[in-house]
């Protein structure tokens, strides 16, 4: 997943064409799996109330499910892991953000989060996470136009 939203269609599947063996070595294909979540946006300790990201629920994998929006503080995402399990990816379609959503969190291109939010067992275990909270810090807004992408990595804060 380099700079561009694969199908997400296929979204709770592993993605395609994510890794090529160099010539000469077996053709072992890494390919790294999409999960739905629903994201509620606060802190922890201010009971969902202020920046970042507060809690994190894994979805079904239910297409009609995905597009709906529960509530202007809830956002649904698709959730990845980055670097053999060391960090977290996250992605947001543009219309599955309330425009509350995208002035307090998305407007500035970065993503305020003043503690840690955990990730749930199950999807940490699903996508091989070796990490069990998204860390505290500045995370980059990457925007692809139709797309946000955040990565969360303890070593690579703003």
């Amino acid at each position: 997943m380099e700079t561009e939203l694969m199908d997400i269609k296929n979204a709770g599947l592993p993605l395609r064409g994510a890794f090529q063996a160099p010539i000469g070595q077996a053709h072992i294909r890494i390919e790294p799996m999409l999960l739905q979540c629903e994201v509620m946006f606060g802190s922890p300790s201010s009971n969902c109330d202020g920046n970042g990201i507060c809690k994190i629920a894994a979805r079904s994998n239910n297409q009609a499910a995905l597009v709906q929006r529960t509530s202007c503080s809830h956002a649904k995402a698709l959730f990845t892991s980055l670097d053999n399990g060391q960090g977290a990816c996250m992605i947001f379609r543009r219309e599955w953000l309330c425009t509350n959503l995208m002035r307090r969190h998305f407007r500035h291109g970065v993503l305020e989060m003043p503690e840690p939010c955990p990730i749930p067992q199950a999807l940490s275990s699903k996508l091989g996470l070796q990490i069990g909270e998204l860390p505290a810090g500045l995370h980059l807004i990457e925007d692809f136009g139709t797309h946000y992408r955040i990565n969360f990595r303890a070593h690579n804060l703003i």
